[in-house]
């Protein structure tokens, strides 16, 4: 076993999905799987886009947050804000245990 640090490092959580985290040296870079709608693409095969980069990993997961709650209409800006804060909740929940 090698005590070198491999140069890109990962961080998956059902809870964050479709998105992970990888992570080197320098920075936090949030990602999310993305399965083309099989009417624009021929492959059809997953592939993974960016979404951001980040300093740490409360930025990082306020991204995902922010990326998750954004992909759906809402009625009120109560709704929305308040499905941000539930999942920034769950977040900070797994961060404190």
């Amino acid at each position: 076993m090698s005590n070198e640090k491999e140069y890109t490092r990962f961080i998956t959580d059902p809870a964050m999905e479709p998105y992970f985290i990888s992570m080197d040296d320098n920075c936090m870079t949030v990602n999310i799987k993305v399965i083309p709608d099989a009417r624009y693409t021929d492959s059809g095969k997953e592939y993974t886009k960016i979404v951001g980069h980040y300093s740490n990993l409360g930025s990082a997961l306020k991204s995902i947050a922010k990326d998750k709650v954004n992909s759906k209409s809402y009625d009120s800006i109560q709704s929305y804000v308040t499905e941000y804060q539930n999942m920034i909740n769950s977040f900070t929940e797994k961060i404190t245990l």
